[in-house]
């Protein structure tokens, strides 16, 4: 029997697709800035599809043409005019345009393992906003607690769900190694597919981060000449803590002077 087995990014959809937090912040932040919206790291088009269902223009760049792909088949025909998804490295972009609004969602800015690569990125989203546009960058705050693992990586079960398309089962599991002087952690995510009559694919993601923290993030933007207007704790925009799930980091570029 010839099984179809899930893509990788079916499977970060089956993880992460029914995730609708963040959904109404990035709205209320559209409607604010009223303009031309870049998603960095867009994936799988999760909150870009949102935006443009909402009659927003928006630009996704992401590295991977998997996940690109993957996004437009999910894009309506009628999104095309207001949704460009674009193979970009969020560290070297051009898009010959300027944005009223620039984001890095879901700990995407994390997959930036320095702060070379972190400050040449903001370099380039401050060349990509519109005087007065804004920046927002939602992290995983680095907590004690990231750090207990240590290079231990024991094995975690996060999930068992059926994949729509299929009804195949999918079992999801994680490692993690974590180093504390570098601030940095590699997560390897484990998807076990299996079929109906109990054939097993194992399907391997290893994903590197690094973890910033609050001041690190503030220096980062001022070195990039974008002003800090707030941090947040969660998608609420409850005040950040030691006990925060979230770093939200809002940074504006400042207007041109008259």
């Amino acid at each position: 029997m010839t099984h179809h087995y899930p893509t990788l990014p079916e499977l970060i959809d089956l993880d992460f697709g029914d995730f609708t937090e963040d959904l109404p912040l990035y709205e209320q932040l559209a409607q604010r800035c009223d303009g031309p919206i870049l998603e960095l790291g867009v994936g799988t088009g999760r909150v870009a599809l949102m935006l443009a269902r909402a009659g927003y223009e928006v630009w996704g760049i992401d590295s991977s043409s998997a996940m690109l792909d993957h996004a437009r088949s999910k894009a309506a025909p009628n999104l095309t005019d207001r949704l460009h998804l674009e193979q970009a490295d969020m560290r070297d972009f051009a898009l010959d345009r300027k944005f009223a609004l620039v984001f890095a969602g879901f700990g995407g800015f994390d997959h930036l393992l320095s702060p070379d690569d972190q400050a040449r990125c903001l370099r380039r989203v401050r060349d990509h906003l519109a005087p007065g546009g804004l920046f927002v960058c939602d992290l995983r705050p680095l907590l004690h607690n990231t750090w207990e693992l240590g290079d231990s990586a024991p094995i975690f079960h996060d999930w068992t769900r059926e994949l729509p398309e299929t009804g195949m089962t999918v079992m999801k599991t994680h490692s993690v190694k974590a180093d504390a002087a570098r601030q940095y952690q590699r997560q390897t995510n484990i998807y076990d597919c299996i079929s109906a009559d109990g054939q097993i694919r194992r399907i391997i993601d290893e994903v590197d981060l690094r973890f910033t923290t609050r001041y690190e993030m503030e220096g980062l933007l001022r070195d990039a000449e974008l002003e800090v207007e707030q941090v947040y704790g969660d998608y609420d925009l409850a005040p950040y803590d030691d006990t925060s799930e979230y770093m939200i980091t809002v940074a504006q570029r400042p207007e041109e002077p008259a």
